[in-house]
């Protein structure tokens, strides 16, 4: 195929039942993506790309941008179009967009399909995201105990502030998503002196964002978490670098599905406290 015969254009709603059959037909997704696209163009409303030939959808791709950096997420051609240039295509049109902006970093989650592209676009190995899920409850908590509670209003200013330094930038808009979306599932840790020590969404199939500098907080904000219902499981997208977490996972009944490699373009070294991590909001978004 001529990448010429390519055309890229912003994803928009109307795209969002084609979008989803891409990413069921390249990836396996057994649920629908919908909900998820409807939340990351909600954040980043021209960061969604859709590449069409003849007059057909064929892939996507993604970034929200968070200023200090951006993350990539979502990159996906039908099986029928693939190692015809059409991932090239759409990393190349994002690439040029995010440098349009001025983005110094742009970060991502990388299959071993699509490692070489993202190499040969100059992005860096720098970490693995380890996806485990949760085969077994060994421990299951009865409730919810002091110092962790769900979270309440006057909670937020402050886990936005704690999130951008284990983040690496301010992401209120996300962790506001969240908030109101999964309101009753949204957990806070405080330590001796009152001061936030770590929180975690529980979103309905995975547990994340989910941060905590200390082990034993992010213990007790998994314990309340669950006490929770999950449909059809759970799971969590961890930093390997974080060597807390594997012990503290399969203490609890979680085991590794497979790790995919944390890439980087831009920059000398990644941002935040990734160690610090126990759950990433999604591979999209980071």
């Amino acid at each position: 195929m001529n990448r010429s015969s390519v055309s890229i254009c912003q994803l928009a709603d109307a795209d969002f039942d084609a979008a989803d059959g891409i990413l069921k037909a390249a990836f396996g997704f057994p649920e629908s993506s919908k909900p998820d696209m409807r939340r990351y163009l909600a954040l980043q409303p021209d960061g969604w790309f859709l590449a069409v030939r003849a007059g057909a959808p064929i892939g996507m791709v993604g970034a929200v941008d968070y200023g200090q950096f951006a993350y990539i997420g979502l990159m996906a051609v039908h099986p029928d179009e693939q190692s015809r240039g059409v991932g090239r295509a759409l990393m190349q049109h994002l690439l040029s967009w995010l440098d349009a902006r001025g983005t110094p970093v742009a970060l991502l989650d990388a299959t071993e399909a699509g490692r070489p592209l993202y190499a040969s676009l100059g992005f860096v190995e720098e970490d693995h995201a380890c996806i485990y899920a949760l085969q077994e409850l060994v421990t299951p908590a009865a409730s919810v105990a002091p110092p962790v509670r769900l979270l309440q209003p006057k909670d937020v200013r402050e886990v936005v502030e704690f999130d951008a330094r284990v983040f690496g930038a301010e992401r209120g808009a996300v962790l506001r998503g969240f908030i109101t979306d999964y309101s009753g599932r949204f957990f806070v840790a405080h330590d001796e002196k009152g001061r936030l020590s770590g929180y975690l969404c529980a979103q309905s199939r995975r547990l994340g964002p989910w941060a905590a500098p200390r082990p034993e907080d992010a213990e007790r904000l998994l314990k309340a978490a669950l006490t929770l219902p999950f449909a059809g499981g759970a799971n969590v997208l961890v930093p390997r670098v974080n060597r807390a977490a594997p012990q503290l996972l399969e203490g609890y009944g979680f085991r590794m599905v497979r790790a995919i490699r944390h890439m980087r373009r831009g920059g000398t070294h990644g941002p935040g406290q990734r160690e610090w991590l126990f759950g990433q909001a999604s591979f999209a978004i980071g």
